[in-house]
């Protein structure tokens, strides 16, 4: 197994209509438990960082730590930047190693959103890694980048059209009415719109705001061709009340390694639930 980018993993993910998680980690715990979930199950896997985390480490920093990890696992990893807005940063984050970047020139008109994709795209090809792109706004908090409910706007089916065949990226994710961060009220998914888009993308699809989505809503997503889901909140969940669960039982104990363990298998159970869900495994 190895240090891949996305391509591999996503193209046959799509073919056997199951999806890969891409699991937004914050340190060297999270990557860890991560990828020894996909090792226990034996499947392929994305971990994802965002913006903010890189540069809170630095990328030479981050990548020091993850490199090892994903190089001595035993199956198939692509470390992702996940919605990068700067062209530079984004170049930067290639340079210093990630197999795979998502452009989010979503905020911006097509044209230019567009023009900045290919950018990255003629970047990223010739050093092997792959790149996502995204049309339309999707509600919420995602690294900084804040949708209001009134502002999301699903993607136009015409615009994904010219966005996919002026840029060639590797993956798309189109808006559709889901959410970053916890869902509020009642979840809204635009099912016929994925479809469509699906019929005539020729890479794979990703779903962005999977954390909250019922069983049936990603059992119909995946269905309909979403390749990649990611999961964000639901690791930052695990993480923040898997320590305070621990102090709560202990809270006379000020034992850091076992405080880590303890955190480590609450995120652990949350992956691997995901895993099984978008694997299909019993």
């Amino acid at each position: 197994m190895s240090y891949v980018n996305m391509n591999g993993i996503l193209i046959k993910a799509r073919n056997n209509k199951v999806a890969v998680g891409a699991f937004n980690i914050v340190n060297y715990l999270t990557a860890k438990a991560v990828v020894e979930v996909a090792e226990e199950l034996d499947q392929p896997l994305i971990l994802q960082t965002s913006v903010k985390t890189v540069k809170a480490f630095g990328i030479d920093e981050m990548i020091g730590f993850l490199k090892p990890i994903v190089d001595n696992a035993k199956v198939d990893v692509a470390l992702h930047l996940d919605h990068s807005t700067d062209v530079e940063f984004t170049k930067a984050c290639i340079d210093g190693g990630w197999s795979s970047v998502m452009y989010d020139g979503s905020q911006l008109p097509l044209k230019e959103n567009i023009k900045n994709t290919q950018e990255i795209v003629a970047y990223a090809r010739p050093r092997n890694v792959s790149v996502e792109g995204e049309l339309g706004a999707i509600v919420g908090v995602e690294d900084d980048i804040f949708v209001k409910e009134g502002d999301s706007a699903h993607a136009n089916p015409n615009d994904c059209r010219v966005f996919l065949n002026e840029t060639d990226v590797d993956a798309f994710a189109p808006a559709i009415g889901t959410a970053h961060g916890v869902y509020k009220g009642e979840i809204k998914l635009d099912y016929d719109l994925f479809e469509e888009i699906n019929g005539f993308a020729k890479c794979p699809l990703v779903l962005h705001g999977g954390t909250g989505l019922s069983d049936a809503m990603f059992h119909r997503l995946i269905a309909l061709g979403a390749a990649k889901v990611n999961i964000s909140t639901a690791i930052k969940i695990a993480y923040c009340q898997g320590m305070r669960s621990f102090m709560e039982i202990n809270p006379d104990k000020n034992d850091p390694l076992k405080l880590d363990a303890y955190t480590k298998e609450a995120v652990k159970k949350v992956v691997e639930k995901h895993i099984r869900f978008f694997s299909r495994i019993d």
